[in-house]
């Protein structure tokens, strides 16, 4: 019996049952559907989070601030004995002797301090003030919905509005926000007293994981902010910074990096790339959908118990006509491949059919989602499908069909010809 007969053969076996074979692909459904939507999910977020990466350039650039003394990346405790002489804050600060010592790493090249801004408020066409969350530019370029980057070399004022801030400050959409201005309220820490400075729109970033919900300030205008904040206070309160921005060579490698990291360490700092910060939310990302692949999992393994189920009730039914096909001159492995072909039929089907639903599914709440709770986000789908995750559901589901489909495919190619045409 050629390859194809057995295929059409095993095809028609199952359905002799068609309850029975029903029943088990759509255990078999339920399993690669929820499978192949989590993973569709990861892969979903992941190439979102790699588009936030690829927006802000590469990895020349490392944050860097003091260890809390535990040389951990994630935050732990780090209960220290009291110094009357050294301020929570001053054990946090950045001096310019340690951004001396930063610079000494090999393959830094620059280190330059990034600015605390505080500011009181801004303030748009209407008469509302508006708390505000606001950071100095850096050298990264951010992902923007409208206008351009701020620059750095002029001595006017300029920002990038947070895309929060259009609606609330009296602008229709972005591209009105434009070239229009707004005021800033800034207050001095020592002396209470506000000055308001005005500054010109010249972008609107779309929501990003770097520099989440911050408004831009160009460097002229964060210098203002940091000048008003500062005044009247002590000269050893003032120009003090909790982080840095290291620049380093170009065209280092990843190892390259780990080792200029490991050196922080070794200093008592920590330096953090972008990809480093959203890699975080991949941590958080992948254990949830872990958690849901689990359960995918579960289901396909109640499901393979199906299969097996399934098949050895077949067997059993048709004990006779094993007998007779064998005794026709069918081989062992050729009956063994007949109930093979049937379980990796079943987890086909099942495999399949979930798959397409699943497919089905994601674009369906993709569309929705874009137009509504994830309108924010440009460019994130909320469920990405890829070949590699299509072939490696359907390559696991068919594995674990074979492999239940051996013991009753085992067990038929054992029976004794004479003694199944004898079976009632």
């Amino acid at each position: 019996m050629k390859f194809n007969d057995l295929l059409k053969n095993s095809a028609k076996n199952l359905l002799r049952n068609k309850g029975r074979t029903i029943l088990t692909i759509i255990a078999i459904f339920i399993g690669a559907f929820t499978i192949y939507l989590t993973m569709g999910i990861n892969t979903g977020i992941n190439n979102y989070l790699d588009q936030q990466i690829t927006a802000v350039g590469d990895n020349s650039l490392l944050a860097v601030y003091k260890m809390d003394g535990s040389n951990n990346m994630m935050p732990t405790s780090n209960i220290q004995e009291y110094d009357p002489n050294k301020s929570s804050a001053e054990a946090n600060v950045i001096t310019p002797a340690d951004m001396e010592v930063i610079e000494s790493i090999e393959h830094i090249d620059t280190v330059k301090p990034i600015s605390f801004l505080v500011a009181d408020y801004i303030q748009g066409s209407s008469n509302t003030k508006y708390q505000l969350n606001a950071m100095a530019s850096g050298d990264i370029d951010l992902e923007l919905e409208a206008g351009r980057q701020v620059n750095n070399e002029v001595d006017g004022f300029e920002v990038i509005l947070d895309q929060d801030y259009v609606e609330i400050l009296g602008f229709k959409d972005a591209q009105e926000a434009l070239e229009k201005e707004v005021t800033i309220g800034v207050s001095s820490q020592a002396t209470g007293e506000q000055e308001t400075l005005t500054a010109t729109i010249v972008g609107v970033r779309h929501f990003s994981f770097v520099q989440a919900g911050r408004t831009i300030f160009n460097q002229a205008l964060s210098q203002k902010v940091v000048e008003i904040y500062e005044l009247g206070l002590p000269e050893n309160l003032k120009n003090q910074s909790f982080i840095v921005q290291a620049y380093l060579e170009e065209n280092l490698s990843s190892e390259t990096i780990d080792t200029i990291k490991e050196a922080l360490l070794e200093n008592g700092f920590q330096g953090m790339t972008v990809e480093d910060e959203i890699n975080m939310f991949r941590m958080v990302i992948d254990a949830i959908t872990g958690v849901l692949t689990l359960f995918g999992a579960i289901s396909l393994l109640a499901a393979s118990f199906g299969i097996i189920n399934t098949l050895y009730m077949s067997v059993q039914d048709r004990t006779r006509e094993i007998g007779l096909m064998k005794a026709l001159g069918m081989s062992r492995s050729k009956v063994f491949l007949t109930f093979s072909f049937e379980a990796l039929l079943i987890g086909f089907f099942g495999a399949f059919s979930g798959i397409i639903a699943a497919f089905s599914l994601g674009n369906v709440i993709n569309n929705y989602a874009s137009s509504t709770f994830l309108e924010a986000l440009t460019g994130f789908h909320l469920i990405g499908f890829s070949w590699s995750n299509t072939l490696t559901v359907m390559g696991i589901i068919l594995l674990i069909a074979f492999l239940a489909g051996t013991l009753p495919a085992n067990r038929a190619g054992k029976l004794d010809s004479i003694q199944a045409l004898r079976y009632e």
